[in-house]
């Protein structure tokens, strides 16, 4: 999200700083989407199958890097809400985390993929910005 204090100062710099977040937050989650689809459909040599697995880590990178880049532009303003989000996302995730963990001890919940906790935390990530966001709005 590219907001209006981001688009009054810095103009397409920070916009273009933006979508090179989305664009390597896409190409990470079809990395790794691609990356479990080709490990599940069948069986491969122990190089191949590293060489699959760790596909996923160099947009993710990418995407940490192009993050970064990003929040070095914000306003103070704009970083206390990131870091607020930030601060109410590990909240989230961790309650999630736990009762999940709890109920897969009762069997309530069967077995998920570790690789789950990214879509707890980017929900949680995302819950938690807009409320924070809308507090100081």
């Amino acid at each position: 999200m590219v907001d209006e204090s981001c688009i009054s100062e810095q103009g397409a710099s920070c916009r273009s700083r933006g979508r090179a977040v989305l664009v390597w937050s896409i190409v990470a989650a079809l990395a790794i989407i691609g990356s479990s689809a080709l490990l599940v459909w069948r069986e491969w040599s122990l190089g191949a199958g590293l060489l699959i697995a760790l596909a996923p880590v160099a947009p993710f990178i990418g995407m940490f890097i192009a993050l970064r880049r990003s929040m070095g532009r914000l306003d103070e303003m704009q970083r206390t809400i990131q870091l607020e989000a930030l601060a109410l996302c590990v909240a989230l995730a961790s309650v999630v985390s736990v009762v999940v963990g709890q109920l897969q001890k009762l069997e309530i919940v069967g077995e998920l993929d570790l690789s789950m906790g990214w879509v707890v935390i980017a929900g949680s990530y995302i819950a938690a910005y807009l409320f924070v966001k809308s507090r100081y709005a």
